[in-house]
């Protein structure tokens, strides 16, 4: 059969049922390589925790935040929006596509449901529950010069689901362990 096959052509081999079958198999294959990537502003971390205030809760958020080396406060840090937005943080290479910028996007809100997370236990007495998602977004740079800040070409690229999870442990510490100071404020990073 292969060999009648290939001595003929591929119309009188395959049946025309054949054809659709092959079409529906190589459709959801084909769409992968068109190049477009989805863009979400979904959450990649979230956690619901306990914490004695909104005060403490966005302290702790924010010194997360400004111990990751992410420069926080201006404008990206209002706490009556209940949102952090990070400057970018920079990790300039000699190479192109391997140098990248991150900036962390927070915010919480009062939990209204089911609790999200690695605890699961009720609330204790005196303390608030509070939805809190943290995302860090990462573009890459695609100049050719690629040190030189001027030329720079960022694109987006995925989310760096590690150092979210890792600024994610280090506010669950803090807030769990309720004995933290703001640090002295950078002015480099522009703290107040």
């Amino acid at each position: 059969m292969i060999q009648t096959c290939l001595s003929r052509s591929l119309s009188t081999c395959m049946p025309p049922r054949g054809w659709l079958v092959l079409l529906v198999l190589l459709l959801p294959g084909l769409s992968g390589l068109t190049g477009c990537k989805a863009t979400t502003n979904k959450f990649p971390v979230d956690r619901t925790v306990d914490a004695q205030s909104e005060r403490i809760l966005w302290d702790a958020l924010r010194t997360a935040i400004y111990k990751s080396k992410h420069p926080v406060g201006g404008e990206g840090a209002d706490p009556s929006s209940r949102e952090i937005r990070s400057g970018w943080k920079l990790d300039l290479a000699p190479f192109k596509s391997k140098g990248f910028r991150t900036r962390v996007l927070a915010s919480y809100e009062p939990s209204r449901g089911e609790r999200k997370g690695i605890a699961n236990e009720t609330v204790g007495v005196g303390l608030e529950a509070f939805d809190v998602n943290i995302r860090v977004e990462k573009e890459t740079n695609e100049s050719l010069s690629p040190l030189n800040l001027d030329r720079a070409k960022w694109t987006p690229a995925d989310d760096d689901l590690q150092a979210a999870r890792e600024i994610m442990q280090m506010f669950h510490g803090l807030l769990g362990t309720a004995r933290f100071e703001l640090e002295k404020p950078d002015p480099l990073f522009g703290i107040e």
